[in-house]
């Protein structure tokens, strides 16, 4: 999408200012209506354009940064301030994006919503966020983004089927705009159709050529296919499109990890780290690294990158607060059982203590207790722990139901409960409910599988997992278990 031009802003005053009127045409039936923007400023909502674009792309640091121009042109400009929110570590940001909703009461209701749906989101509330999106498509229904953050929204929640309706329908209404064509092909992706993946992100190369991120995501789909050398091109040539854009370094890396080359794939951390501009994406990279470092077994080097990742100055708790479940499962890989549990403990205490924001600790916690209950499951008083663990993950789900990987974190907590019972078959029913994305417990599932002696169910566990190539740390550290 692009910006609008500052005259079309001046012509379109019910789109770019907070105090004007307009009066319909008789003359024909009017077009659907369309989200409103507010603001006094022209200039302000040419950034808040950009900005949104560059968001849609990906290109977050500078997309915050685009917001933070209209802001300053306009410091009432709520929508702006909102979504310069999301880029806000901590309470701080929190606060900024929940006064932006509390200036958002006397906006049109769509603006309104699209605000709701935000801060719903940061405060992990996937139930409110999708009904306030599904009301957005309803009252804009002429307009590609509402169903384009609806089709998002819905795709992190993996309702696959739904979430391509409401994408298609963004594509639909705005052809032009590749941020809806992005989360088309990763919904295929994310499915494993990766043929169907590799087309959607063809056209999005095609809808804007000039764009890094579209030949990013076609490079993670050629790796989720197997095509290492054709990701790893296609990731080169989004480095060569935008020099600091670092994922296209992050899918260098895992390019290079999945086809054996660990010194290359380390480098190329190493190269997106020195031109990361945000100390949050920084930690993501080390993140990268540090796994990299415990698949290769690695243990205490990796170690020593996360102590120094909690270290590193600019970040909030909220942005080191999954360290200590990455350092709990390095140390359970390690044999290390008590450091892991005393490491899982922090992230719970700092999740139920306030010491984290709300959502991020509703993140947090589940995986903290489902790594606890795989080191349950296999001590000596295995069922009493593991009940009371598994108890812990139920009440997470029931308080996150759109969240399909705390339902499949509930899932495999419930498996390992049943493992530490010694009901193997109860154990590979619930297994069998988790999400295919998860890979931790497909490792669990084969695990349950070959103790049990079940070599079908084993080999269909290890298929399940073997078979995702993508940008994830844990995944990284999995396959190389099963390999």
């Amino acid at each position: 999408m692009k910006s609008l031009p500052l005259l079309a802003c001046a012509l379109l005053l019910s789109a770019c200012s907070s105090s004007s009127t307009s009066t319909p045409s008789t003359a024909s039936a009017p077009a659907p209506a369309k989200i409103p923007i507010t603001t006094k400023s022209p200039e302000a909502l040419a950034h808040y354009q950009k900005g949104l674009t560059l968001l849609e792309n990906a290109r977050t640091a500078e997309g915050l940064e685009e917001m933070k121009q209209a802001l300053a042109l306009d410091p009432q400009f709520v929508s702006a301030k909102a979504l310069h929110g999301t880029g806000v570590p901590g309470p701080e940001g929190v606060k900024e994006m929940e006064d932006a909703l509390a200036a958002a009461a006397s906006l049109p209701e769509a603006e309104r919503l699209l605000i709701e749906a935000t801060v719903a989101q940061r405060r992990g509330d996937q139930v409110k966020a999708a009904a306030a999106l599904t009301r957005v498509t309803e009252v804009a229904p002429g307009d590609y983004q509402g169903f384009m953050l609806l089709g998002t929204e819905l795709l992190g929640e993996q309702k696959y089927a739904e979430a391509q309706q409401a994408l298609k329908k963004a594509t639909e209404l705005n052809p032009s705009n590749g941020g809806a064509q992005n989360q088309l092909g990763y919904a295929a992706l994310r499915q494993g159709d990766t043929s169907t993946a590799i087309s959607a992100f063809e056209q999005y190369t095609r809808i804007q050529p000039q764009e890094a991120n579209a030949q990013d995501s076609l490079g993670e789909a050629l790796m989720g296919a197997g095509r290492f050398k054709d990701a790893e091109a296609a990731f080169q040539k989004a480095a060569e499109m935008a020099p600091q854009f670092w994922p296209a370094q992050q899918g260098i890396a895992y390019a290079k990890f999945y086809a054996g080359d660990w010194a290359g794939g380390r480098a190329a951390l190493m190269k997106g780290r020195e031109i990361a501009s945000r100390p949050v994406d920084k930690l993501t990279l080390d993140n990268d690294l540090a796994s990299a470092q415990a698949a290769q077994k690695d243990f205490a080097g990796a170690l020593k990158t996360l102590e120094a990742m909690e270290k590193a100055p600019g970040l909030q708790p909220d942005d080191v607060a999954f360290v200590g479940i990455v350092r709990g499962l390095t140390q359970l890989d390690a044999g290390r059982t008590r450091e892991a549990l005393a490491a899982l403990d922090a992230v719970v205490a700092a999740a139920d203590g306030g010491k984290v924001t709300p959502g991020v600790a509703s993140a947090v916690r589940p995986q903290a207790l489902r790594v606890r209950a795989i080191i349950e499951s296999q001590g000596g008083d295995a069922a009493a722990a593991a009940a009371k663990t598994s108890a812990a993950l139920d009440a997470e789900a029931m308080a996150q139901p759109n969240n399909a990987f705390v339902q499949s974190m509930m899932h495999n907590g419930r498996a390992l409960l049943a493992m530490a019972k010694r009901d193997t078959a109860g154990a590979l029913a619930e297994f069998g409910k988790c999400s295919a994305e998860d890979v931790i417990c497909a490792l669990n599932r084969l695990r349950a599988a070959e103790k049990a002696g079940d070599k079908a169910a084993a080999a269909a566990a290890r298929e399940l997992a073997l078979k995702i190539y993508r940008r994830d740390p844990v995944g990284l550290i999995v396959r190389s278990r099963l390999s």
